[in-house]
């Protein structure tokens, strides 16, 4: 397995203090201790609401969070009994998911103060009903778009968590939750959690329903979790699903084939980046993994092109009513990124979604021999918090609709996380949540470092 400290510096790395033992328990972890009796809901609820309280004022990661209806609940079942699999586990909710008990200010508190939305997503209603326990709302990012947030990374107060899903990504690698929900039109799963030190899992279009949530393009809006393990990973998924072939206790295998994909942007990588990507990549191949490059079609990298056509083309159209009756609330660079979608023609709208259609259709042919494709996450570690970062690496499977998965598995130089990035097959999740459990027991993980 890859040393994941051997990029780092001792010197340059400036820990953040470690949690409370019960904090760090993923939400596989501990479902486990709450059936053995080792543990109570109430502790770990607390235990959560602590890591908040002791940190959020830093890393910004929650704008609310219902600490006594928390409370309330973990006692309610620890009195009378945990009746549901998922009773008790500590959730976070992104910030622009309606919620009835709580405010939604879909990361515009200046336009929508205090929006009270009169019933839950049904993302949200379903979390209740499987038996979560709901902490708060996390942190979006400015407009709920690629703009810099109010969140800051855990590993490093002055670096991006990214964006949109900014405070879910932080909340959960700063162990403050195990689990929240994130949404992803380009990269605000991924880029969040590659950055944060988190497993973030993006699934195909429509897995999840997205209703009740802040729209920004109905072909590329996905909901999915944000979590510290690939088996979280792969609970979250049966429980929303209902798909018994999200299995986290399958028994794993090192004989899978992964195909290794270099995209016109790995020029740009940083060479922290690199190493570990060949790193991990040296160390799936010696457990046993047959790893394959592959040549993608040229058109393939035009995608990230297409995909801001179609993701500029369509918030220009859902945000339309902020800009004319906002404006002066409004980041220039989101009015910039309006405007531009505003002046995309229907006729450029359609050649985008024609160009990714056939790319959907080339990936089949050109990963029909693997089992998932391999790429970094990012370009290298989170950048300044003045900008959110690139998701070359990311976007593209927003627009192709394949689930893809971030891992972490490195640290850079200067202490911050490195993600290893996995892609499957459109409506194939469980098999690429089960590869990726593969590859995290191969590589290690380091989600659960301070």
């Amino acid at each position: 397995m890859p040393n994941s400290e051997t990029m780092v510096s001792p010197a340059s790395v400036a820990r953040r203090p470690a949690p409370d033992a019960i904090a760090a328990l993923t939400a596989t972890q501990g479902l486990a201790a709450l059936e053995q009796g080792t543990l109570t809901c109430e502790a770990w609820a607390r235990a959560c609401l602590d890591r908040i309280e002791e940190r959020n004022g830093g890393v910004k990661a929650w704008v609310r969070v219902d600490a006594e209806g928390a409370l309330a609940r973990a006692r309610e079942w620890d009195r009378h009994g945990r009746r549901r699999a998922l009773d008790g586990v500590p959730l976070g909710i992104k910030d622009t998911i309606d919620t009835a008990a709580m405010p939604t200010e879909l990361g515009d508190p200046e336009i929508f103060p205090g929006r009270q939305p009169e019933a839950d997503a049904p993302v949200v209603t379903q979390a209740h009903e499987l038996g979560f326990n709901v902490l708060g709302k996390n942190t979006v990012s400015r407009h709920a778009i690629m703009l810099p947030g109010p969140a800051r990374n855990p590993h490093d107060l002055t670096r991006t968590p990214a964006a949109s899903s900014a405070g879910s990504a932080a909340a959960v690698a700063d162990f403050m939750a195990p689990l929240s929900i994130g949404t992803q039109t380009a990269g605000s799963i991924l880029r969040p959690s590659a950055f944060c030190g988190a497993v973030g899992f993006k699934p195909t279009l429509d897995a999840i329903p997205y209703v009740a949530i802040r729209r920004y393009s109905r072909v590329l809006d996905v909901i999915g979790p944000i979590s510290r393990s690939v088996d979280d990973a792969a609970l979250f998924m049966r429980a929303f699903t209902g798909d018994p072939r999200f299995d986290p206790a399958s028994a794993l295998r090192s004989d899978f084939r992964l195909g290794v994909w270099r995209p016109k942007d790995w020029a740009d990588t940083e060479p922290c980046m690199r190493e570990s990507f060949e790193a991990n990549l040296r160390a799936l191949s010696a457990a046993g993994v047959k790893v394959t490059e592959l040549a993608m079609p040229a058109a393939f990298d035009t995608m990230g092109e297409a995909q801001d056509v179609i993701m500029a083309y369509d918030l220009a159209r859902e945000y339309a009513a902020i800009k004319r009756d906002h404006a002066a609330l409004c980041d220039p660079g989101l009015i910039e990124y309006l405007t531009m979608g505003e002046g995309l023609s229907a006729a450029e709208y359609a050649g985008a979604l024609d160009a990714a259609d056939a790319c959907r259709r080339a990936f089949y042919d050109v990963a029909r021999e693997v089992d998932a494709v391999a790429m970094p996450s990012t370009l290298g570690e989170a950048p300044p918090a003045s900008s959110t970062g690139s998701s070359a690496f990311i976007r593209i499977w927003s627009l192709l609709h394949n689930p893809s998965i971030t891992l972490p598995v490195a640290r850079g130089p200067n202490g911050l996380p490195l993600g290893f990035q996995m892609v499957g097959f459109v409506k194939e999740d469980a098999r690429l949540l089960y590869w990726a459990r593969c590859a995290e027991r191969i590589l290690g993980s380091t989600a659960h470092q301070p």
